[in-house]
Formats: C-alpha cells, structure tokens, sequence
C-alpha cells in the first residue's frame, strides 16, 4: 500500500505492544520500521529494466527476513533514541513495524513474495486498494488522538482490531464478488478456468474482474455497493498466451524469453498482446478503467537483438476522460 498507511498499520502494532510511557516511542519506531522495506525500489539495473519488478516486494517484504529487517532499522533509530529508550525495545517495536509491512501488501495485489525464500509464489489476496482512504483514515484518527491526548495504547488497540476489521469486511465483499462473477459466467454457459479480482483505487465497490474460458480473458467491471443491486458492464475480450510460446522466433534459451518468462511470474500469468502497441506484452491485471484491456505497463519485444533484455514500459494512459468515466462508475453509472 501507500507508504502513510503502511507506517500508520507499522505505528498501530507496534504501539499495540507497549506501555503508555513508550507509546509515542513506539509509534515512531513502528513508523519507520512499516515504511522500510520499500527501501527495495533502490534495486535497479540500467541493462536489466525488469530487476526492479524482480525485487519489489520480494525478499525485503517476506516473513523470515522481518527480524532481519527490523535489526537494522532498529540500528538506525538507536543513533536518535538510545537515551530516552533501551535498544531492545526499539528492536521489538522496528520489528513489528517492518513485519506489518509484507502482511499488509499480500492483501492487496501485484503480489507479495511472503514466504522467501521458501516459496516464491507472489501472494496477492485482492482484498483491499493499495490507496484505500478508509483503511487510512482509520489509522490516522486512532494514531493522531494517541499522540494528541497523550492516552495509553489502549486507543491505538481499538485501532488495531477497527484497521483489521474493516480487512476482514473486504476479505468477505471479495467473496461476494467472486460469487457474483461466478454468477455471470454460469450464465453465459462459461466455466471459469481461472480467475482474477480487485478493488479498483480507492474503494471496495467497483472491482475488475478477469476470468479464463478456454483460450480467452473475459473482462467485466463489477459495482457491488454496500446497498443495492450489483451489476457489471461487460468489458474486453482477450486471447490468452503461453509465455512459452508466444512469439516463437525467439528462442528458449535466449535473453528476452527468459525475461518473457520472468515477466509472466510477476503477472501472476495474466499477460496478453497489447491490441494496440506492437510486440508488445502487458500486464492484464491491470488497465485505466476496470473493464478495458488498457493495461498501464508491460514489455517490448526486440526480434533484431534476442540476447539483449527486454524493455519495461510504463504505459499509463490517464486524461480527463477516463478520470471522468471512472468517477461516473463510481457512482454506480455503468452504461
């Protein structure tokens, strides 16, 4: 998620675990440690566009290398608090800050690579935004009135249960979305093959859904409001591709369908022919409007130099008029 809320969720646990004399100590420490490991966009490469999608959110976000992670945050804060605060709590509560981190990114999506280095599956429950004002607010009110009044974590512990409560409320609108879907596709005589959901920005009733059927995506954005009648506007048809495949004058051995491959495993398999940039591979999960196959990033196929890597491009295509549609499907007008 954004980093405010990802040091706002790192700030709410790690002042969970505290006394009233330490809170604001470990609000600050939890802060710092929730927004770390997003230190891994410092990985790059000027030859390899595609180490940067490599290593965002891989091993920096995983479980096991949380206590590694909060040791040298913790480190780092020791230089600022080491006289009003022993070093083992500021560990304790950098640690909690920067284990909050990877948790709160495997619930939304692109993918998370939660349990390096024992699996590299990218964990990504679709549950939640990575910009949801909601979650955020949350945080922030019980964060700031905890350093406001001076309380004990007890305020900040209410935030805690009401941040992964309203988790908890989207992990179940997902499921009453995946229903919904499921719903659509019986009735259009398709079975789902696989299956694709999230939040667009911002909000937890207007979601894009992509299922499988045979060799072809199936594109719909779903608006499903607390209250009312859920509906869908049918979107994009999109042939599916093998990655081992597609293109077939590259070889398996050379560079760019080795990078081919790797970008498949940070799309979570859900690449596509862009329809209207050619030898171009994107990434279907995501696009400017939930139901468009517009995706906003993907790779450029050079045939002429097979051993050199591919191009990563950002392809976000955002003007008043998609801004003005989303705002209107918000709103529940999806004609």
């Amino acid at each position: 998620m954004d980093p405010l809320s990802q040091g706002l969720f790192g700030s709410t646990l790690a002042a969970s675990f505290c006394n009233k004399k330490n809170v604001k100590k470990a609000i600050v420490c939890g802060f710092v440690g929730g927004i770390s490991p997003d230190l891994d966009i410092l990985i790059k490469s000027s030859t390899d566009p595609l180490l940067a999608v490599d290593f965002h959110r891989h091993f920096t976000h995983s479980l096991i290398f949380s206590p590694i992670g909060g040791f040298f945050v913790s480190l780092f804060l020791f230089l600022f608090l080491k006289k009003k605060i022993s070093y083992n709590q500021i560990y304790l509560y950098s640690f909690l800050g920067y284990l909050s981190h990877g948790f709160l990114d495997a619930c939304t999506s692109y993918g998370t690579v939660l349990f390096w280095p024992f699996s590299d599956i990218r964990v990504g429950l679709n549950i939640i935004s990575i910009i949801d004002p909601v979650f955020t607010g949350f945080l922030f009110i019980f964060v700031l009135t905890t350093l406001l009044r001076n309380s004990s974590n007890l305020t900040i512990r209410i935030g805690l249960i009401v941040s992964i409560s309203h988790l908890i409320f989207n992990f179940i609108k997902h499921q009453q979305v995946k229903n919904y879907v499921k719903k659509i596709a019986s009735d259009r005589n398709h079975k789902i093959e696989r299956l694709y959901l999230k939040p667009t920005i911002g909000n937890n009733f207007l979601w894009r859904s992509i299922y499988q059927n045979n060799n072809t995506y199936f594109i719909n954005a779903i608006y499903y409001p607390l209250f009312g009648t859920p509906q869908y506007k049918v979107g994009s048809k999109v042939e599916v591709i093998d990655k081992k495949t597609v293109f077939p004058q590259i070889s398996a051995n050379s560079t760019q369908r080795k990078d081919i491959m790797r970008f498949a495993y940070f799309s979570q398999n859900y690449i596509y022919l862009h329809p209207y940039i050619n030898n171009f591979i994107a990434d279907l999960r995501y696009s400017s409007l939930p139901y468009t196959d517009n995706s906003l990033w993907g790779i450029e196929i050079n045939f002429d130099e097979p051993d050199k890597h591919v191009l990563f491009k950002n392809i976000r295509n955002f003007n008043s008029k998609v801004y003005s549609e989303f705002w209107n499907m918000l709103k529940g007008d999806l004609n």
